[in-house]
């Protein structure tokens, strides 16, 4: 028989879309497995991010969302709801909790106790740091750590085939889905005069660039969801904090980090010290001789560029993604014997 499953994920220009992309891929996993899936999200951009002919999106007014989604799961009788919000409002929260009946709750990404409290889990890739735990407290139970990331499926094949090679010849910059601190264009004005490697420069969905810096050895696009080939594809990657550096470490594509925001600092920083990349610090903050110092440091050094690569291999397996399936499943499961045992 067919679980129901809802997903309230929420993305745009201020909140980055790396919760989207995430949702997008654990979607398309749980779909594989017969599930009925209906999403629901905030903005255009997000819509049209996860539109997909098997399952149904829905566009909320977030000051309307709770009486939206009350609704929804008083017709669906969700077996499972999954929301990826950052910083959800724990009101709202509560009325999820209260309406979504004999389903699961699972929140990813949340570090807040009163809002974990609330979950039958929480699952926190990012934020539960570089090892796995898995623990419960109460009646929540916690999986962290890089092993529960939500990473491309086809990811691990890239891994195990990237090589690092003698000569840096191709560049590739993503900074972010929405990149609020227009840090693309100061990563490719960096590299303008640098004609001995071609750039492949990536706008997100969600950014608000303009400008673009044509030349004959930098190229544009604007989003693709082939982002984790076009890693395999470079010899070095200048990326943000946040999804695209943990795919870039998995493959073993040697990085350098301009964090977007603060939690993405303290990221990159874990594994800086690990020696798994290069990180200027917050982008905003680094100017565009020290990008292009870091660029002809790491290009100019096989070595360097082979060490980062070797340290950051180890990190991440990129198994997580079918990890977070199978608990999904098992949550539903396990909770549909209790229901009839009862």
């Amino acid at each position: 028989m067919n679980k129901t499953i809802i997903i309230v994920v929420y993305g745009g220009f201020f909140r980055g879309m790396g919760h989207v992309v995430r949702m997008r891929r654990l979607a398309k996993e749980l779909l594989q497995k017969g599930n009925d899936l209906i999403l629901y999200t905030n903005e255009p951009v997000c819509v049209e991010m996860l539109s997909h002919p098997d399952w149904h999106v829905c566009m909320v007014q977030e000051e309307k969302a709770s009486f939206q989604l009350q609704q929804g799961m008083k017709e669906l009788k969700p077996d499972l709801l999954l929301i990826d919000v950052l910083d959800i409002d724990l009101e709202f929260l509560q009325v999820m909790q209260d309406s979504c009946g004999s389903a699961r709750l699972v929140l990813f990404e949340e570090k807040r106790e009163e809002a974990c409290q609330l979950a039958d889990a929480v699952i926190n890739g990012i934020y539960g740091g570089l090892d796995q735990k898995r623990m419960r407290v109460n009646s929540t139970e916690y999986f962290q750590g890089t092993p529960y990331l939500l990473l491309d499926h086809e990811i691990g094949q890239l891994k195990d085939t990237y090589e690092v090679r003698k000569e840096c010849k191709k560049v590739v910059i993503s900074l972010g889905g929405s990149d609020p601190c227009g840090l693309l264009s100061k990563a490719v004005s960096a590299l303008q005069a640098v004609e001995h490697v071609h750039i492949l420069a990536v706008a997100g969905k969600a950014s608000h660039i303009k400008e673009q810096i044509e030349d004959q050895h930098i190229h544009f696009i604007r989003h693709t969801d082939q982002l984790s080939a076009r890693l395999w594809e470079a010899d070095l990657a200048i990326v943000a904090g946040g999804m695209t550096l943990y795919e870039a470490i998995c493959i073993g594509v040697p990085s350098i980090v301009l964090s977007q925001v603060d939690h993405q600092a303290i990221t990159a920083t874990g594994f800086a010290q690990k020696g798994a990349c290069l990180h200027l610090g917050l982008g905003d903050h680094v100017n565009e001789k020290d990008i292009l110092l870091a660029v002809q440091r790491l290009s100019g050094s096989y070595y360097l560029r082979r060490s980062i690569h070797l340290n950051g291999r180890t990190l991440i397996d990129g198994k997580g993604t079918e990890r977070v399936k199978n608990i999904l499943i098992h949550l539903m499961n396990h909770h549909q014997k209790e229901h009839k045992d009862v």
